[in-house]
């Protein structure tokens, strides 16, 4: 799954660097499957914490997901306010930050409310917005897992919100792909096949899910074949789950069917290049617009070079990982999922 996660990364830094596939942004359906991704590895972290005290275990989970967040985050975030200071020029530093500004892009969550809040002015880590849309579903989880009663109503509350979203009625951007009311389906989706994976899931959960794929599925033929119904990203969106579902779902398998012989270490421990890809991935989709605005400071056209951004984003993330991110948690992790993000 590690491979897979860095492709999905690069996608994204392809789709900042101007890049299309075919007139779409493959940045979008890479976000859609990074979400599908995420609620399958924390439902899945949720269900391996030990423990029946609800509480201790919330405070175990939230833990874990503050020492695989923030590390490798706040690492990032210096080589944003490096570039920053350099002098980059971008529609991302071109506000002079407050003090409102700077906590903004510490806390991450009021990123994703750039829209509202102006924080896209001055935000050191751009794609940062969609990890703010993470962060406040894995708030959620512990309480949509404490009762199996809510999952239901919470998935279809919020497929009516992409639905409408898909339509034109809300804003098809903000509601049907950035924030989490139109997006936590898509989180849930994968966090439902998780629980159905460990039979803790109702078979009446499982074809929730295989009805929604099966609907935004041929939604997504649809607007294939009529594009005057095409909004900003609602096809890339739609493909994005449509396709990525089932992939994850078969990268599942196939990551089961080699375990069977042995038995999954945590991620700083092993060597194997799966892990650490997965590992990198996340370090190359935050740091990426810094990389592009240093190269661009000091090797005017090298920022432009697809190789050399995704090279140089992946060398940082390799110094982060080993200077600061391994060594937390080698000290502090509790629990690791094996390929987690």
């Amino acid at each position: 799954m590690g491979y897979f996660r860095l492709l999905l990364a690069s996608l994204v830094v392809v789709s900042h660097m101007g890049i299309s596939l075919y007139g779409h942004n493959p940045g979008v359906f890479a976000v859609a499957i990074f979400y599908l991704l995420a609620g399958q590895v924390v439902v899945r972290l949720w269900l391996r914490m030990p423990g029946d005290n609800w509480l201790a275990r919330c405070g175990d989970f939230y833990r874990d997901r503050l020492l695989r967040i923030a590390p490798m985050y706040m690492g990032m975030l210096c080589i944003g306010v490096l570039a920053w200071y350099l002098g980059a020029q971008s529609w991302f530093v071109s506000a002079t930050p407050d003090v409102w500004a700077w906590l903004g892009n510490i806390l991450i969550v009021p990123l994703n409310y750039y829209m509202y809040n102006g924080a896209d002015q001055f935000t050191l880590l751009p794609p940062a917005w969609s990890l703010a849309a993470e962060i406040q579903f894995y708030l959620l989880v512990p309480l949509l897992l404490a009762s199996a009663r809510l999952l239901v109503p919470a998935f279809v509350m919020s497929l009516v919100v992409f639905f409408c979203a898909q339509q034109g009625w809300l804003n098809t951007d903000i509601f049907g792909y950035r924030l989490l009311p139109g997006a936590l389906f898509i989180f849930l989706s994968g966090g439902l096949l998780e629980l159905h994976r460990n039979a803790r899931l109702p078979r009446a959960g499982l074809w929730l899910v295989i009805g929604c794929w099966l609907a935004i599925s041929l939604w997504a033929g649809w607007l294939l074949l009529n594009p005057s119904a095409r909004a900003p990203y609602n096809l890339e969106v739609a493909l994005g789950y449509a396709l990525g579902l089932p992939v994850v779902q078969l990268l599942h398998l196939l990551r089961q069917r080699r375990r069977h012989a042995s038995v999954p270490r945590p991620a700083w421990r092993t060597g194997s290049g799966q892990q650490l890809a997965g590992v990198l991935s996340y370090g190359v989709f935050l740091v990426h617009f810094p990389v592009i605005w240093l190269l661009e400071l000091f090797r005017p056209g090298l920022g432009h070079s697809v190789p050399v951004v995704i090279l140089l984003s992946m060398l940082l993330a390799l110094l982060v990982h080993f200077a600061l991110e391994r060594p937390l948690w080698h000290r502090l992790r509790l629990i690791l999922v094996t390929g987690s993000q």
